[in-house]
């Protein structure tokens, strides 16, 4: 199966203000998509990911690499390339005193060929059809996550890109969103790049996953293989926080993801569980509540970009 889209050793760097150095904010970021899979852009706050998205949808130029979308290189023919692409960035912006429908109609009018009721259509698949003659003012900012993905609909592109759709959201707002997409890439077939630090929703409904540290690529590859990592994670809480610390810190092959007065999460690397719970009881530490896991994509995440 082709990918719907391809990019190869994408770089840019921005100058700095005495105009002689340059920071490099994105250097040989490579990946390939096929049609239907999600892909879960993560990093943290200045790591490239809006920067990597600006490319891809040409909001800024490239320093290097190479993007095809469907087989058309954007650098050859950037409105044939980027006339399969919608995208929704930033916080959702509209014109207030229009309508959901007017608002849509207005930015079709931008595209060819948009078949009458194509509108009406998005507004329906995204929830909004019984508020389309609603003025966009009194939409809460669930509402305007949908309709800004309604926009990025227009046109039925083949790939759409979004970033941080879920912030600003409840629980439930962002469980409905994450829905929505899962239902566009399954029944419509539609690609996603979804950029997001909402890591758990991430980890249930991405088939990919690509972290960006300092610009840089750190992982990359299917989320059921990235997952797949036999690593254990043991949650716990232990009496005597600061002999707790100590027996910790000394214990060969574990390491400390992180801490919460006596509640610590540990990552077993070259240990097994018996061995490590033989550890505790040794060192007289009184276990309240100990369970061991697989590692998530939090965990994952924290270890790679020094969070842990």
């Amino acid at each position: 199966m082709e990918e719907i889209i391809s990019v190869k050793n994408l770089r840019k760097a921005y100058k700095k203000s005495n105009r002689f150095d340059s920071e490099t904010a994105v250097q040989n970021v490579c990946f390939e998509l096929a049609p239907g899979n999600i892909m879960g852009l993560l990093g943290t706050n200045g790591a490239g990911k809006t920067t990597t998205l600006k490319m891809i949808t040409n909001l800024c130029s490239k320093d290097n690499g190479k993007i095809v979308i469907d087989n058309v290189s954007l650098d050859e023919n950037p409105g044939l390339a980027l006339s399969k692409v919608g995208a929704a960035l930033d916080t959702p912006s509209f014109y207030q005193e229009l309508t959901a429908r007017e608002n849509i109609e207005c930015f079709a009018h931008l595209y060819e060929n948009i078949p009458n009721g194509q509108v009406l259509e998005l507004l329906d698949y995204v929830g909004l059809s019984s508020q389309a003659e609603k003025k966009v003012k009194k939409f809460s900012l669930g509402m305007k996550q949908r309709l800004a993905l309604a926009r990025a609909m227009l046109g039925q592109p083949k790939l759409i890109i979004l970033d941080e759709p879920a912030n600003g959201l409840d629980p439930q707002g962002q469980i409905n969103l994450y829905r929505l997409i899962c239902d566009m890439a399954k029944v419509r077939n539609t690609t996603f790049i979804v950029s997001s630090h909402q890591l758990h929703d991430m980890e249930k409904f991405c088939t990919d996953i690509l972290i960006l540290d300092k610009g840089k690529s750190i992982l990359q590859g299917k989320t059921e293989n990235i997952l797949s990592e036999t690593t254990n994670i043991v949650d716990c809480i232990l009496e005597e926080t600061g002999a707790a610390q100590s027996v910790l810190s000394g214990c060969k092959g574990i390491s400390l993801v992180s801490q919460n007065g006596n509640q610590f999460t540990i990552r077993l690397e070259n240990i097994c569980f018996d061995e490590f719970v033989k550890n505790l009881v040794a060192n007289h530490l009184h276990i309240h509540y100990l369970s061991m896991r697989k590692h998530s994509l939090q965990d994952l995440f924290l270890k790679l970009t020094g969070g842990a």
